[in-house]
C-alpha cells in the first residue's frame, strides 16, 4: 500500500501533466477533455445532494450541459449570458409544477450551472484566443501559487483562524500568504510567459483581487461540503477527492481572468 502523502504527490503530478497536455494540444482535444471534466464535476455535484432533503434539478443541469457542449465546441460566446437566463428561468419554474423540488432546489441548481458549467465554459474560451495556451496558464498559476503560499505561510506563521466554522485549518496569515502567492504568480506570468507591457502595480492590484477570489473559491467549496455533511465531493483523484475538490479555486478565478484579459489587456 502506498503512503497517503506519496499517493497525493503522484496524483497531483499526473493531474498537472494531463492539464498541461490538454492545454498544449488545444483545439477539439482540449474541448473534449474539458467537457469530460465538466460531466464528472456535474455528477459529483448532483450526487452529493442526494443524501439531503434538497435535490438538484438534474434534468435542468443536463440540459444546460448539452447546450453548452455546442457552445464550447463551436465557440459561441454570444450564447453564454442567454443560457444563464434560460437556466435561471427553468430552475425557478420546475418547482412550480412538481412538489419533488422546492425553492432551495432552484437555488442550488442555478449555482451548479454557473459555478461548474458556465465557469468551465469561460475557461475553454480563453484557450481559443490568440496565444491561448499561454493566457490560460494564468488561471492555474493564480490558483496554484495562492494555494501553495497559503499552505506554507499558514503552517509557519498561522495563529489566528480565518473562519474556523467553515475551514478550521485556514488562518489569516495563510490568507495573506495566498494573496502574496497570487501576486508573484501574476508577475511571473506577465513578464516571463506572455511578456506584456503592463505596469507592475497594475499587475499587483490584479494579483490581490484574484488571490482573494481564489481563496474564497476554496472556502465556498468547504462551506458547501459542510452544509451537506461530506468531506469530499468524490474520490476520482486518489488522495485529493473529486474534480470539484481540486478545481474549486480554479473555477472561481476563471471568470476574473477571462474578463481581465478581455477588457484590460484587450485580447
Amino acid at each position: 500500500m502506498l503512503d497517503d502523502k506519496i499517493k497525493r504527490v503522484i496524483s497531483a503530478v499526473v493531474l498537472v501533466l494531463l492539464i498541461i497536455g490538454f492545454i498544449i494540444t488545444g483545439g477539439v482535444i482540449f474541448k473534449i477533455g474539458a467537457l469530460g471534466i465538466i460531466a464528472i464535476a456535474l455528477y459529483e455535484y448532483i450526487n452529493v445532494y442526494k443524501s439531503t432533503n434538497n435535490k438538484v434539478i438534474a434534468c435542468v443541469l443536463i440540459f444546460g450541459y448539452i447546450i453548452n457542449m455546442f457552445i464550447i465546441l463551436f465557440n459561441k460566446t454570444e450564447f453564454v449570458l442567454p443560457m444563464v437566463y434560460l437556466i435561471v428561468l427553468l430552475s425557478m419554474a420546475v418547482p412550480v409544477f412538481t412538489k419533488f423540488y422546492n425553492v432551495i432546489s432552484s437555488a442550488i441548481t442555478i449555482v451548479g450551472y454557473i459555478y461548474i458549467i458556465n465557469f468551465f465554459t469561460l475557461l475553454t474560451f480563453i484557450r481559443e484566443w490568440e496565444n491561448g495556451s499561454r493566457l490560460i496558464l494564468l488561471v492555474f498559476i493564480i490558483a496554484w501559487f495562492a494555494d501553495t503560499l497559503a499552505y506554507y505561510v499558514g503552517r509557519k506563521f498561522g495563529k489566528r483562524k480565518l473562519c474556523p466554522e467553515v475551514s478550521p485549518k485556514k488562518t489569516v496569515a495563510g490568507f495573506i500568504g495566498g494573496i502574496i502567492g497570487s501576486c508573484i504568480g501574476v508577475l511571473l506570468w506577465a513578464y516571463f510567459i506572455v511578456k506584456i507591457d503592463s505596469a507592475w502595480y497594475e499587475l499587483v492590484m490584479f494579483g490581490i483581487v484574484s488571490g482573494i477570489i481564489s481563496q474564497i473559491g476554496d472556502l465556498v467549496a468547504s462551506l458547501i461540503k459542510r452544509f451537506i455533511g461530506v468531506k469530499d465531493y468524490g474520490n476520482i483523484i486518489p488522495g485529493h477527492g473529486g474534480i470539484l475538490d481540486r478545481f474549486d479555486s480554479i473555477l472561481f478565478v476563471t471568470p476574473v481572468v477571462y474578463y481581465y484579459i478581455k477588457f484590460f489587456l484587450g485580447w
